[in-house]
């Protein structure tokens, strides 16, 4: 296999570990998030709060 190629897969593959594991962290916020009470809830989960989490793939589906 030629050196650029490889070099090409291995970062590729870096970058995949990195994205699994920022999914694995936001899985691990929202957990929390969602442990909240509601009143508490509201008073965290902002617009822009909402913003990054939509960013991410989460919707609050309505439940805010």
């Amino acid at each position: 296999m030629k050196p650029e190629l490889r070099e090409k897969i291995l970062a590729f593959n870096r970058k995949r570990s990195e994205e699994g594991e920022k999914a694995t962290d936001m899985d691990i916020i929202v957990g929390k998030l969602l442990a909240l009470p509601p009143g508490q809830l509201k008073k965290v989960l902002d617009n822009e709060a909402l913003a990054v989490l939509a960013k991410y793939g989460y919707d609050n589906g309505g439940a805010v």
